[in-house]
């Protein structure tokens, strides 16, 4: 059988979804209450590695098992091994050509900012900007990086591992409700840190530390050198996965 899970998780007290060397890794925590379920080792593909401090309301794995069980039986075993900031949302019985990963036709990422006082409640939710933002100038930025680009300068992935940076961004939208900032993104496929860059980018812009000019020479003349600010990763969100 090939299970699918859909997975949501605060990422603050982890070191990202994908297991590590010397550090506790979500995906650790979900195989180990897997293997307790199953009584026999077993290897999860996840769609989407989201870094340390990122968090999920979507995240979509798979895994293969000879032992056939009821879906809603499985999830509520599932949560109940799970501490209370993993929890999984569905579980699906698919057939052998879902692939978590390969069979991924588009992602959603939203970052959120927040830009009123100090928020006890959105601490590692949501990013504390204590900069004033040109708000509407970040929408113009936004624009600017809709399509089809190079995104070389938007992200931290080897040229010599991912030779064609070339992504469509088919979603770019920034909106506001009171204080909280939310901007929301989605593509066919991103690049390392490609989101946090971009946001960091517009950041940047509303501050007025770059023009609308610097975003299009970025675009234009793609370079790794370029610099860049990479956005804290607590406002960071993978939303949803479309297969």
């Amino acid at each position: 059988m090939r299970y699918k899970v859909t997975l949501a998780y605060d990422g603050r007290n982890y070191a990202g979804f994908q297991s590590q060397t010397n550090a506790l890794a979500i995906q650790d925590i979900v195989e180990d209450a897997i293997e307790r379920i199953f009584r026999q080792k077993i290897r999860i593909i996840m769609s989407s590695r989201t870094d340390a401090g990122v968090h999920a309301k979507g995240q979509v794995f798979h895994f293969d098992s000879e032992v056939e069980k009821d879906t809603g039986k499985l999830k509520f075993s599932m949560n109940s091994l799970l501490p209370d900031d993993i929890h999984v949302i569905e579980i699906k019985k698919v057939s052998r050509n879902f692939h978590a990963r390969y069979s991924v036709k588009k992602k959603t990422y939203e970052y959120l900012i927040n830009l009123g006082e100090y928020d006890v409640f959105l601490k590692g939710r949501a990013y504390q900007c204590f900069y004033k933002l040109d708000v509407d100038l970040m929408k113009e930025g936004a624009k600017l990086l809709l399509g089809e680009h190079d995104f070389t300068s938007f992200n931290t992935s080897p040229v010599k591992e991912y030779p064609n940076q070339v992504r469509n961004i088919t979603e770019f939208k920034i909106t506001r409700k009171k204080d909280l900032l939310k901007i929301r993104v989605t593509s066919s496929g991103f690049l390392r840190n490609m989101v946090r860059i971009m946001v960091g980018t517009l950041i940047d812009l509303g501050r007025g530390k770059k023009s609308l000019d610097d975003i299009k020479d970025m675009l234009e003349h793609p370079n790794k050198s370029t610099r860049r600010y990479n956005a804290d990763p607590n406002g960071l969100y993978l939303v949803k996965i479309f297969y």
